[in-house]
């Protein structure tokens, strides 16, 4: 009869071949195993380098290729601007250089740089509802008609007015327009950099945004983009024209570009150009509200929805 010590010796056994068999097969492929993977991180890290390099590459193509647009463009738009007067509008996520990279070309075409109207978060933040509706009733001009919308597209409305105006004609009585800027700024909804002596109103505008949003709130960002519209829509009534433009990455899903050229209402009557942070697109927002002024609109830049990099130059 088997008793217990003879499974017990048996089960030793099995486990012992199995450690031996293990410890014979590990000796037997660690070599090619690690063989291999020294290969493959090898791969890898060649790939890595190549990379680098062909990134490094593209950058020095995009300093040229801007460097080559700054050089040719004050004579690509000398003189389409004569006699205009511009207004800036830029949000608090606005690339910081934006303006200042294009305010010496709009002067470049011909054109005057009223100022720069900051639109702060409040003036979008749905709790200021209220205080933007009364805002807008208390300083409203006499005979200025507002649109029946939201507060907000109220208040697009008649910072439009005060800023801007037709060429060739007067605007609203520049006391009323200061009047109305002022309290704007008081309530913190907006701010305003202009000429220290007098208000000067636009006869176009330049609106520029912000790429695609990225670790901001939803609800916030649409708020946001959809108040540069209702600007952009109030702008293009009251003035010559207007321009939305925004740095590359603007067209891409839920960026400002893509927004605005998903409306078809507001793509048929505002211009746009999805890369104005390179020396292209700055020459493309100058031409481009060139173009508005002559009364036709285009979408321009190198994302989703552009028709071309660069508007057909004026006859």
């Amino acid at each position: 009869m088997i008793d217990f010590r003879y499974h017990l010796v048996s089960i030793i056994g099995i486990f012992l071949a199995l450690a031996v068999g293990i410890v014979l097969g590990t000796t037997a492929l660690n070599g090619p195993v690690l063989d291999d993977l020294r290969g493959r991180i090898d791969d890898l890290s060649g790939d890595k380098r190549a990379l680098e390099g062909d990134v490094q590459g593209l950058r020095a193509d995009q300093r040229a290729s801007d460097e080559f647009a700054a050089s040719v463009a004050p004579g690509l738009v000398s003189g389409s601007l004569d006699e205009q007067r511009v207004l800036l509008v830029v949000t608090p996520e606005t690339p910081t250089n934006l303006a200042e990279r294009l305010t010496p070309l709009l002067e470049a075409a011909g054109a005057a740089v009223t100022g720069q109207l900051r639109v702060l978060p409040a003036l979008s933040d749905p709790a200021s509802k209220q205080l933007v509706e009364d805002l807008v009733a208390d300083v409203l001009p006499g005979g200025l008609d507002l649109p029946d919308g939201e507060p907000v597209e109220r208040a697009a409305a008649e910072l439009a007015a005060a800023l801007s105006t037709q060429p060739g004609e007067d605007g609203i009585d520049p006391a009323e327009a200061q009047a109305v800027l002022s309290a704007f700024e008081e309530a913190d909804l907006v701010q305003y950099a202009g000429e220290a002596d007098a208000l000067q109103q636009a006869t176009s505008v330049v609106l520029l945004g912000s790429a695609a949003p990225e670790g901001r709130l939803k609800d916030a960002v649409l708020a946001e983009q959809q108040t540069v519209l209702f600007l952009a829509e109030a702008f293009d009534d009251r003035s010559g024209g207007a321009v939305v433009a925004g740095p590359t990455g603007s067209s891409a899903d839920s960026g400002l570009l893509r927004v605005l050229r998903d409306d078809s209402g507001v793509a048929g009557r505002v211009s746009s150009v999805d890369n104005a942070d390179r020396g292209v697109g700055q020459i493309a927002v100058v031409r481009a509200l060139a173009e508005q002024l002559r009364g036709a609109v285009g979408a321009y830049g190198s994302g989703a929805g552009a028709a071309g990099p660069l508007p057909s130059p004026a006859p």
